[in-house]
C-alpha cells in the first residue's frame, strides 16, 4: 500500500512539474554562452553515480543520463556542451546547487517537500527504500533486532532522519547512532566494527555490498523503514532548464535509452542487479506524455 501511495504521489508531482510554463532562465543562458554544464555527482552512490578507480572518473546510471542531457543541450545550442564534473556529498549537494557551483546534481537524491523549499527537482525517475546492511551472520531480521546495536547513516540524508525518528518514537532502541559523511565511510565503519548496521537506500547498499571484496559476507535486511523517490536537483526560478531536464528523461524513456542504461547498470549483468518491477515500469510509461522528435529545438 505504501509503495502504491508513493507512486501515486510521484505521478502528481511530475504532472505538476511538466505543467509549468517554459521560460528563458539564467541556467540555460549560461550554458549556451559558456558551452559548459556543471554537474554534481556523488563519490560512492553505486550504481547511480560513483568514482570508478579503474578509470579515475565518475560513472553510473545518472552519469550516463547526464551525458544524454549534455547531448541534447548541444543539439539545442548547435555546439558541443562540455560536462564539468564536481563531487558532492549528502551535506553539500543542495548548497552547491543553490550557490551556483553546479547547475544540477544528478545522483540518487530523494525528493522531499522540505528539500523542495530550498531547491527545484526534476521528475521522479527511480524508487528505492531505506533499510540496513549488516553482516550476514548477524541474525538481524527485523527492526527490533537492532536494539542495543550501533547503527550508522550519512549526514544530510533522509535515511538518517528515518533512523532518528524511529529511535525517537521508541520503535527501536539503538545503542548509538553514528553519523558519517559519505556511504563509503559508512561501509568502512561497518567493516571495521565501529557500527553493526549501516542505513541508506537498498539500491545503494547493494552497490556497496557488490563492490566489497567479500560481498557474500554482507546482506540487506528483509524489511524497510521508509521509501525513497529519486529526482535531480536544480535551482529554483529556472523552469526552462528544469523542463529540458524532464524532457530529456521523458525522451529517453520513449526511445528506450532509459531502459538501455537501466540494464547496463541495474540489469541482470549490471553493477547492482535491481529487477525492473511492473509498478515502476507502469509509472515510467505513464510519464511518456506526447513528445516528438526535435523537441530540443528552440
Amino acid at each position: 500500500m505504501k509503495k502504491t501511495m508513493g507512486i501515486g504521489l510521484a505521478v502528481l508531482l511530475v504532472l505538476g512539474f511538466l505543467a509549468a510554463s517554459s521560460m528563458a532562465d539564467q541556467t540555460m543562458d549560461k550554458i549556451e554562452k559558456t558551452g559548459k554544464i556543471k554537474l554534481g555527482f556523488r563519490e560512492g552512490s553505486i550504481p547511480f553515480a560513483f568514482v570508478d578507480p579503474k578509470v579515475g572518473k565518475h560513472v553510473g546510471f545518472s552519469v550516463d543520463m547526464a551525458g544524454e542531457l549534455a547531448k541534447y543541450l548541444g543539439m539545442r545550442f548547435g555546439k558541443k556542451i562540455e560536462i564539468v564534473p564536481f563531487t558532492v556529498t549528502p551535506k553539500t549537494r543542495i548548497p552547491m546547487v543553490m550557490n551556483g557551483t553546479i547547475d544540477v546534481e544528478m545522483g540518487s537524491t530523494t525528493y522531499t517537500q522540505k528539500r523542495e523549499e530550498q531547491a527545484d527537482f526534476s521528475m521522479i525517475f527511480f524508487f528505492s527504500e531505506t533499510t540496513f546492511l549488516v553482516p550476514k551472520d548477524s541474525g538481524i531480521q527485523k527492526l527490533e533486532d537492532l536494539n542495543g546495536k550501533r547503527v550508522g547513516a550519512a549526514r544530510g540524508t533522509t535515511n538518517l532522519k528515518a533512523v532518528e525518528d524511529l529511535a525517537r518514537q521508541g520503535k527501536f532502541k539503538p545503542r548509538d547512532i553514528i553519523v558519517t559523511e559519505t556511504h563509503p565511510q559508512g561501509m568502512l565503519a561497518l567493516k571495521s566494527g565501529k557500527i553493526e548496521a549501516y542505513s541508506t537506500d537498498r539500491s545503494l547498499l547493494e552497490g556497496l555490498r557488490m563492490k566489497d571484496q567479500n560481498p557474500d559476507k554482507w546482506m540487506t535486511v528483509p524489511f524497510a523503514i521508509a521509501y525513497e523517490p529519486y529526482a535531480y536537483i536544480m535551482r529554483e526560478g529556472n523552469s526552462d532548464f528544469r523542463d529540458f531536464v524532464n524532457n530529456t528523461i521523458i525522451w529517453s524513456i520513449k526511445t528506450g535509452k532509459f531502459f538501455e542504461l537501466y540494464d547496463k547498470w541495474m540489469g541482470p549483468r549490471g553493477v547492482v542487479p535491481i529487477p525492473l518491477s511492473e509498478a515502476y515500469r507502469n509509472y515510467l510509461q505513464m510519464m511518456v506524455y506526447p513528445i516528438s522528435d526535435g523537441w530540443w529545438k528552440k
